[in-house]
């Protein structure tokens, strides 16, 4: 008899997720992770007394009825969270001023046709298509309706979802307006995405979208952590377990059938099924030895080498002594739009011009208070970074980083003069950073690059050439972000448990 029903390699959101709907389904779950803490890129980190929130800026979807609120509440996880409402999901600085992003949809339209009078028309069409957008999600996430009626009506029922499906951001905004500043401006928050308008797969920009604006922007009291911790309780309640700081030496197998993994300390689990949470390269490079198995594995394997990865991120954690507030940083999520080419903005990015890229700001503080007691303050500047731009860790990594971090905090000083003279603590973290501490293939936060080509139906499914192997999390369908992963980890529980039913 196997020691679990399932075995999930990697405490990651979307394992996690697939971890709490199987154990909260009546199965035996195991959790194995090599960190200390639960949550992958959804944790936090301490540096003398900072308690720094990796990367929630806010979390869409979380309105009573919205689905994926659902998901949270079948995974036994909604009542263990505390959301936030956020007035404005983020803020833009453009041309001296502060603008600040409307929540609600209708004031979001509003605001844009108060700021481009010419094309009123094409906005209102836009908004209109977005409603229509939200109903066609709501139909494709149904839990009432079989999944077979689903297929054969989607042409019929989802035909913007269809029609986007095919589309960039950037070809969807234009059916619609033709101002090349308009397009720029609603399209601001591409990098929580990882691509620019004109290679983001539309669903990947306005399925967000729909979550920030129509059903609910939050950030999550404690950050990212609680949720992940609101997971990990609901596993353990279900009579799950989560081991720690155990790393998996390999997944073990016969032909082409799953039989448990090996961890690094010699010990064996034994399981009915595997689910990985590494990506999908560690999964089939590092995790199990594929070779000669099968022409089908093969293939797989060439399959996965041919994807196009997605980008990474650079931040620089700041504890500050006062108040982000005190030096003028009044706002929560404050993009910088200075350079209103996105493609050209891109590229400063892929080659490392951190001088001239666009900024995120993020104050935590103001996210959450408890972020920060005793008078304190903690913000972040980020933006998205290519691994390549980084040398080995070593003599030169560390002097590149302590360069990184000043021209960063020179560039800060421009928005907030003060900033430097109450810095306690300012840690860079890098896309080496990304790389060592989630495995993941050049640091990648989004897994694959959510282009037209590798969205929808064309991303990786979690479904692998062997018989009882799944994997789940951000590379998987349907994406990236904090929703992509959690809903790629429990749609995939929900399939292995017909699979498990089916054989009992």
């Amino acid at each position: 008899m196997a020691d679990y029903d399932v075995v999930v390699v990697g405490a990651g959101l979307g394992g996690l997720a697939c971890a709490s709907r199987l154990s909260r389904l009546g199965h035996s779950v195991g959790v194995i992770d090599k960190h200390a803490v639960v949550g992958g890129y959804a944790s936090h980190f301490t540096r003398e007394g900072f308690r720094f929130d990796v990367s929630l800026h806010g979390i869409g979807s979380l309105n009573e009825g919205s689905e994926f609120r659902a998901i949270l509440e079948a995974c036994g996880v909604m009542h263990r969270i505390k959301p936030i409402s956020k007035a404005y999901p983020y803020s833009v600085y453009t041309d001296r001023q502060v603008q600040d992003i409307p929540q609600d949809a209708i004031a979001y339209q509003n605001l844009l046709c108060e700021l481009y009078p010419s094309e009123v028309m094409g906005i209102r069409k836009l908004f209109g298509a977005l409603e229509r957008f939200k109903m066609e999600l709501s139909f494709l996430y149904a839990d009432d309706i079989p999944e077979w009626k689903k297929g054969l009506l989607f042409p019929i029922k989802c035909p913007l979802l269809l029609k986007w499906s095919r589309r960039t951001t950037e070809q969807v905004c234009k059916e619609y307006v033709s101002s090349v500043d308009l397009i720029s401006f609603f399209t601001v928050q591409w990098p929580y995405y990882g691509l620019p308008p004109h290679r983001l797969s539309a669903l990947y920009f306005f399925i967000p979208w729909v979550g920030y604006h129509m059903d609910g922007c939050y950030y999550l009291q404690g950050g990212g952590q609680s949720l992940s911790d609101g997971f990990a309780d609901s596993i353990r309640e279900s009579g799950g377990s989560i081991t720690l700081k155990k790393a998996v030496k390999q997944i073990l197998h016969e032909g082409r059938r799953v039989r448990g993994v090996e961890l690094k300390d010699g010990s064996f689990i034994s399981a009915d099924w595997v689910v990985s949470n590494a990506s999908p390269s560690v999964t089939m490079r590092d995790l199990i030895k594929v070779e000669g198995i099968s022409i089908k594995v093969d293939q797989y394997v060439a399959k996965l080498g041919q994807m196009e990865v997605g980008t990474s991120i650079l931040q620089l954690f700041l504890g500050l002594d006062c108040s982000p507030e005190n030096i003028g940083f009044d706002r929560q999520d404050l993009h910088v739009w200075e350079n209103r080419d996105h493609l050209q903005d891109y590229r400063l990015i892929q080659s490392g011009d951190y001088a001239h890229t666009n900024l995120l700001f993020t104050n935590y503080s103001m996210l959450d208070g408890a972020n920060t007691p005793g008078g304190k303050g903690i913000m972040v500047i980020t933006c998205l970074d290519e691994i390549s731009n980084w040398p080995d860790r070593g003599i030169a990594y560390k002097q590149k980083k302590k360069d990184i971090t000043d021209l960063l905090l020179n560039r800060a000083e421009r928005f907030f003069p003060d900033i430097r003279q109450h810095v306690v603590v300012a840690e860079l973290a890098t896309p080496r950073t990304m790389e060592r501490y989630t495995g993941n293939s050049k640091g990648a936060v989004y897994g694959y690059a959510q282009t037209v080509k590798q969205s929808g139906i064309g991303r990786l499914g979690s479904v692998t050439p062997f018989q009882n192997l799944s994997l789940v999390g951000a590379w998987t369908r349907p994406g990236g972000g904090y929703q992509g992963a959690i809903i790629s980890g429990f749609l995939e529980a929900n399939r292995i448990h017909r699979k498990i039913q089916a054989r009992n």
